[in-house]
């Protein structure tokens, strides 16, 4: 559901699509492979649900037993793509791999295990098995070594609830302690002054509040202290080396962000970017309208800003002092959102442009931003982490198509790319080729929207069941990756689609706004262009179109099956809102405040909310649909399912119904995983007949 902010996003969110290849595992119907008709005929709905005078339920489908062997027939091709695990702790979070002060190790997130989780690695020795420093049972999403390298920190959840704890453990996993455990937050990322080794910063907010807080800890113990506070929501960029000053960033909407430096000692803060009087805006050039990250240079001295000017994207740089800019840098991908990491003596930046469906790498010297290095990085997801304390070099992450994400680390002298690590991953060789293309769709008014198109090579002439798969956000992309459902179902016959409808980012400012409030409208004839775009290619079973999607991805496919009702043979919706106001309403004061641009006021703008909401036109709702739902699902309430799944059961609609009773938004856990894929399978086998 929400809003950007940092390279790709500022409220991050939870991407559920379709993956696959072209070879059907053991046990599945030969016809699977190819795209023709899945297994003997069955009926359309094999699940167990409510007779047609019964009180009707919003309860979980129970299976019968015959559906669970069909399911279990998909578990070993599941379990192949879910094992083939990723090196990367998913969208909440900037952790790519850390060094240890000493350079001997590096901290990183892994799923490894079945569950986001951190792990140490010796980068003298990528083949060596990891140390795992996190456990569970519960999810662990960033972390970092102390100053001493003798311990590392790490943030922490419950069930996926976001309310985010920061942790202290050794290096082993021992002795592991809640710092913050005084209150139930929603804490970002700490910020770890260089010269002020027993110190943290970090932003945090509170459900019940629009306002975001600056705290400081101390390692050695105490209550965190209250150094500022905004009344709108924001983020703690960066710090100081000495720990004086704080880069504070405030949102108001994607074209209105104000960066803040926050003075430590007396909590006061100076308006850093844009100058006073200047609102971001698409009707103010040149003035910024966005502000993609963040960073001090220079021990201070200096403050980098990469913006989007509407026109263009550029990289500045300015006098921490007087906001003078002193340099600027204007990237030749136009539209893309650039972010950036700061060598520790300041003299290197390494730039992570993300062009939305796959990113470049860059190496510019900081005073002068002149590119010293274009690195080399195949065509995909390629993410900047964080340098080595020497300078030397900095972690990427890079997911390819056919190549779970993995971290790298990048030479900055000569721009060579060394593994950090080297995996084994049985099951990736086990699955069939994939063909790879991006598209352009021309949109009913000109607009270009872009798509990425996954195809099983298959020697069969038949044409090709195709999952649509629209990505979370709005204001996100789909990048052209590894993801497992698109591996999962690539593999079962099916074709998928991931388009970039206006709304996504990594294309212009004034592309992730083209979708805003009333705009929305535009958004959903980009949604059909796509539909027909689909059905007109010589791959496409034009009867056989699935919507897919999850979190704002969820929605756009409720608000396909309600407002194209038949263009669409089925539906897949994975934690979407189905009313906008009642999830507006229930949702934080910061996210409220956050989304008024995008959707609307939840007092003023009722109207606009209830037409834009699923549930209005529910009724509409012809064809198939599977929903699933996390039960601590803290952006999405469980209650917003429920309705769906009911609504359909009173008409008759056929629907599934998976609840993950230890989830939140998404699905961190192995089991889960496979078992969603797994049903998914068997339920558009039955729902494509």
């Amino acid at each position: 559901m929400l809003c950007a902010m940092t390279a790709r996003t500022f409220l991050l969110v939870v991407l559920a699509a379709g993956c696959g290849g072209s070879r059907a595992p053991a046990g599945a119907p030969a016809a699977a492979a190819t795209g023709g008709a899945a297994s003997p005929a069955a009926p359309a709905v094999r699940s167990a649900e409510p007779p047609a005078l019964a009180v009707v339920s919003s309860a979980p489908t129970v299976l019968s037993d015959e559906d669970k062997r069909r399911a279990r027939a998909r578990e070993p091709l599941a379990a192949a793509v879910v094992d083939a695990f990723p090196n990367s702790n998913g969208l909440f979070t900037s952790l790519v791999a850390r060094w240890s002060p000493d350079g001997s190790a590096i901290v990183y997130g892994s799923l490894r295990d079945g569950m986001p989780e951190i792990y140490l690695g010796d980068p003298r020795d990528p083949a060596a098995p990891p140390r795992a420093v996190t456990t569970g049972p519960e999810r662990s999403i960033w972390a970092g070594f102390t100053a001493d390298g003798k311990s590392i920190l790490f943030l922490r959840d419950q069930k996926g609830d976001e309310n985010h704890a920061i942790w202290r453990a050794g290096l082993d996993g021992s002795g592991q302690v809640n710092l913050t455990a005084d209150e139930t937050m929603r804490r970002g990322e700490p910020l770890l002054p260089r010269r002020r080794p027993g110190t943290i910063f970090y932003a945090a907010t509170v459900a019940t509040e629009s306002g975001t807080y600056l705290y400081q800890l101390e390692l050695s113990g105490g209550l965190p202290r209250r150094i500022y506070s905004q009344p709108l929501p924001g983020r703690a960029a960066d710090v100081t080396d000495d720990g004086k000053e704080v880069l504070f960033v405030e949102f108001h909407a994607d074209d209105d962000i104000i960066v803040h430096a926050v003075d430590v000692a007396s909590g006061k803060a100076r308006r850093v970017f844009p100058a006073e009087g200047h609102k971001a805006s698409l009707s103010s050039p040149p003035y910024t309208v966005s502000v993609s990250s963040v960073a001090y240079a220079a021990g201070g001295k200096r403050i980098l800003i990469s913006t989007d000017r509407g026109d263009h994207v550029e990289l500045v740089v300015l006098d921490a002092a007087t906001g003078r800019e002193l340099a600027h840098y204007v990237d030749q991908v136009p539209t893309a959102a650039l972010a950036l990491s700061v060598s520790p003596r300041g003299d290197r930046v390494a730039l992570g442009v993300d062009a939305g469906n796959h990113g470049l790498v860059r190496i510019l010297d900081a005073r002068t931003l002149r590119v010293v290095r274009d690195v080399k990085v195949p065509f995909g997801e390629v993410k900047v982490g964080t340098w080595r304390d020497d300078g030397r070099a900095f972690s990427v992450l890079i997911s390819l198509p056919e190549q779970p994400a993995d971290i790298f680390s990048v030479d900055a002298a000569s721009g060579a790319v060394i593994p950090l690590r080297k995996e084994v991953r049985a099951g990736v060789s086990s699955l069939p080729a994939l063909s790879v293309a991006i598209e352009d769709i021309k949109s009913f008014d000109g607009l270009i929207v872009p798509v990425n198109v996954y195809l099983p090579k298959v020697e069969s002439t038949r044409k090709l069941p195709v999952v649509v798969s629209f990505h979370g956000g709005p204001t996100f992309s789909a990048a052209v990756r590894w993801n497992p459902f698109t591996r999962f179902f690539t593999a079962l016959g099916y074709a998928v689609v991931e388009p970039n409808v206006r709304g996504s980012s990594g294309f212009g400012i004034a592309y992730a706004m083209a979708d805003n409030r009333e705009k929305r409208a535009d958004w959903l004839k980009d949604v059909a262009a796509v539909n027909a775009w689909v059905k007109a290619q010589p791959w496409c079973d034009a009867e056989r179109v699935v919507a897919m999607g999850g979190s704002y991805g969820g929605y756009t496919t409720l608000m396909a099956m309600t407002r194209q009702p038949t263009l669409w043979r089925a539906g897949v919706d994975l934690f979407g809102m189905s009313d906008l106001r009642t999830s507006i309403a229930s949702a934080s004061a910061a996210s409220r405040s956050a989304w008024v641009a995008e959707y609307g006021d939840v007092e003023h703008d009722a109207a606009l909310l209830e037409e834009f909401s699923p549930m209005r036109d529910v009724d509409k709702i012809v064809r198939p649909l599977f929903v699933y739902a996390g039960a601590n699902d803290p952006r999405v309430l469980h209650s917003e399912d429920d309705a769906i799944v009911k609504a359909l059961r009173t008409r008759g609609v056929p629907v599934e119904y998976m609840v993950a009773g230890n989830e939140g938004h998404g699905f961190d856990r192995r089991e889960n995983k496979i078992e969603l894929m797994t049903r998914t399978a068997r339920f558009l086998e039955d729902a494509l007949k």
